[in-house]
């Protein structure tokens, strides 16, 4: 009778749940306690029955990714007979990880039915073969990797740590076998700002293939009440409050986060996560926040906040065209709309940038050409105002200089081309410029920037300090392309555009003619 349920592939949720208790014995987390999360349940069993033909997986560092892919990995193989998997880790190490997890679940794993150890007929670090001819073969992600053979399921395991170009020649592996349909699964944690899991998370949320993100407090142990006390009277005693407690200002009857997990992972590693590492790593590794990089110059920048749809092009006001020229040559399209100076009004000033162009290793000819085609495009008939780097107008050996190149290409505006001011401490000034616009002390946003401009965006979650002897500097690393070059053409379109500041101007106010004369 057991055997014959062990044999039954599960064919729902509930059975998938009863199947993996009863022959591993691992109980995988089924509720989420952060908004917008996955729980570790959810995810797990839309890969096993849904099988998407491309999934990704964002959760914390030592939270059972390797193990439920592994998992998955167990079942597609002692299910269909000569089924082939691919797992590709991103380090020698992350593949060790996964024979590990294979180890624990098949050969070590019982649950209150038994096991299911006697479908694996021989498992090494690198191959697992199976009594019914299905093989997995465990490798560390390189070039010769995924030259293999065509393969139903690909498991990429840290895929943040595995080169783009790498990871697109493995996807070529998967391919419908033997009636299965062929399915990547990806894992990682999110490290990198601008490295592959960025890549695959914009793409996945535009929806191309669905993500699943969880942090630590999915698969976080149940506080217990001799922790929290009976009305949570010693949780301020706990380093864990603040993320643990962060959303019950939405609802004060709801719970805090570890009362409402019910999870694997010891309270107190996570506390001794919170007491070694720093407030940057414990965001993103743990809390799954997307990365957040040391020395970032613009802390203050929401891609919520600061990136949206209103920042769409207005043809009532002017526009400035701002151009960092190089061998990478960044430029961007903008709009001031100045308030109201009105007491009764009050409006703040609000910078709108529309449009941006990146380009590296094309001439000012090229760069000048595909500039004024794309402000005809975006902008018609509107004023424009164009403005660079004063360095342009220094003629080099070989050719003339940038400036001239552009005035014979047309791309002018009302006054020509306006050089940015240049002078000691300038850059640093438009820097301050830039982050009061992102946010002010009050809080006041009043740069937003179109969902349209990927690497301005990017330029600014990622655009750094110079590091010296340890320390941060008051001045950005150099070079850091391509995000200076964006952040560079708005500091000084800016300065132009800008010439006083972004502060507002002091409200007009009537007065008797007696107290001003």
């Amino acid at each position: 009778m057991l055997n014959a349920v062990r044999g039954r592939r599960p064919q729902g949720r509930g059975e998938l749940s009863d199947w993996v208790r009863g022959f591993t014995g691992i109980r995988i987390p089924s509720r989420a306690v952060c908004q917008g999360h996955s729980s570790p349940f959810d995810m797990f069993a839309r890969q096993v029955l849904d099988r998407p033909s491309l999934a990704l997986w964002h959760g914390p560092r030592g939270s059972g990714k390797s193990f439920l892919s592994a998992l998955d990995t167990h079942l597609n193989s002692r299910f269909n007979p000569r089924h082939e998997t691919h797992i590709l880790g991103g380090s020698k190490a992350q593949s060790e990880q996964i024979y590990r997890a294979l180890k624990a679940l098949v050969i070590e794993g019982r649950g209150v039915y038994g096991g299911d150890d006697d479908t694996l007929d021989r498992l090494l670090k690198t191959e697992a073969l199976y009594t019914n001819g299905s093989r997995v073969s465990i490798l560390a992600a390189s070039p010769t990797s995924v030259r293999g053979p065509h393969v139903a399921s690909l498991k990429l395991d840290e895929v943040d740590e595995i080169a783009t170009d790498i990871r697109e020649a493995a996807l070529g592996m998967a391919m419908d076998l033997r009636g299965v349909k062929a399915s990547v699964l990806m894992t990682s944690t999110w490290h990198k700002l601008t490295g592959p899991m960025a890549e695959l998370v914009e793409q996945g949320r535009s929806g191309a293939f669905p993500v699943h993100t969880y942090c630590v407090f999915e698969v976080l142990e149940r506080c217990p009440t001799s922790r929290s006390g009976r009305k949570l009277e010693k949780c301020p005693e706990c380093p864990l409050m603040a993320w643990c407690h962060e959303d019950r200002h939405l609802d004060p009857k709801l719970r805090p986060k570890a009362k409402r997990s019910n999870g694997h992972y010891g309270i107190e590693t996570l506390i001794q996560k919170v007491k070694g590492v720093s407030a940057r790593v414990f965001a993103s590794d743990y809390l799954c926040r997307g990365p957040q990089a040391e020395g970032v110059w613009f802390t203050q920048f929401d891609l919520a906040d600061n990136v949206c749809e209103a920042a769409e092009f207005d043809p009532a006001l002017p526009v400035h065209i701002a151009v960092d020229s190089g061998v990478f040559t960044g430029a961007v399209f903008f709009q001031v709309n100045p308030g109201s100076q009105w007491a009764t009004v009050r409006e703040p000033l609000r910078v709108n940038v529309f449009a941006e162009f990146l380009a590296e290793g094309r001439t000012a000819e090229a760069c000048a050409l595909a500039l004024r085609a794309l402000a005809d495009q975006m902008c018609g008939i509107a004023t424009r105002y164009v403005s660079t780097d004063s360095a342009g107008g220094a003629r080099n050996p070989v050719g003339p200089t940038v400036i001239s190149e552009y005035q014979r290409c047309g791309l002018v505006g009302e006054t020509g081309i306006q050089q940015w001011p240049k002078y000691p401490g300038c850059v640093t000034e438009g820097l301050v410029l830039i982050e009061s616009l992102v946010r002010s002390a009050d809080g006041t946003v009043r740069l937003k920037i179109h969902p349209r401009c990927k690497h301005l965006a990017s330029a600014f979650l990622s655009y750094a300090r110079a590091r010296r002897a340890g320390q941060w500097m008051d001045y950005p690393a150099d070079p850091q392309h391509p995000q200076e070059d964006l952040i560079d053409a708005l500091r000084g379109g800016l300065r132009v555009a800008l010439p006083d500041g972004a502060s507002p101007a002091e409200p007009l106010r009537r007065a008797k003619a007696g107290r001003v004369f």
